[in-house]
């Protein structure tokens, strides 16, 4: 029984989320009710308060728990000490975006949520690129800060361009693109 309690929740949950990414296609965070999320989801008003306190609280669960994901990742990975050791994370990390792509498209698009972007680049900082400085030789500190910001402002804008265009390739694929332009830069082809 619980079981089925369990899948029903997610299916609500998911049908809930659907309906705030398409709902933030079209205005923004700030515009949307919890009666247009609930009207879109199918449900009623009081099963949305089952889980969320308002839309805020919604979001805000969302992006907790998707950047737990993230660190469940990151975290599997880290101590990779070898540049060319990063394909896995990537494609990990593409299929996280690829299992919530309609909620990251918004979430980072033109009505999207601008403290999940914030969080997200200081997460990939934080947590992708804290050994950078070592695997790519930047001794110079001020070097290595603006190749950090390029690095994390390419990846979300590379995470966009591939979320905006429909997933055309696949996770691998965008991890081996990823992956080049993070290690070879400017040497890129």
């Amino acid at each position: 029984m619980s079981q089925k309690e369990d899948r029903r929740v997610r299916k609500t949950k998911k049908a809930m989320t659907e309906a705030l990414a398409e709902l933030m296609l079209e205005k923004p965070l700030n515009s949307i009710s919890v009666r247009e999320i609930s009207e879109l989801a199918d449900i009623n008003r009081g099963t949305f308060y089952l889980h969320y306190r308002d839309v805020y609280d919604m979001v805000d669960t969302l992006r907790s728990e998707m950047f737990e994901q993230f660190d469940e990742i990151v975290e599997k990975h880290s101590g990779t000490k070898n540049p060319n050791e990063i394909f896995p994370l990537l494609v990990e990390l593409y299929n996280l975006l690829a299992e919530n792509a309609k909620l990251v498209h918004v979430l980072i698009g033109k009505n999207g949520d601008a403290g999940f972007v914030d969080k997200l680049k200081e997460v990939i900082r934080e947590k992708c690129f804290a050994d950078i400085q070592s695997r790519l030789n930047t001794k110079n500190i001020s070097e290595y800060k603006y190749l950090c910001n390029y690095i994390v402002y390419g990846c979300i804008g590379i995470c966009g361009t591939w979320l905006e265009d429909g997933m055309k390739e696949t996770p691998n694929e965008m991890a081996e693109i990823t992956g080049r332009i993070i290690l070879m830069g400017n040497e890129y082809k």
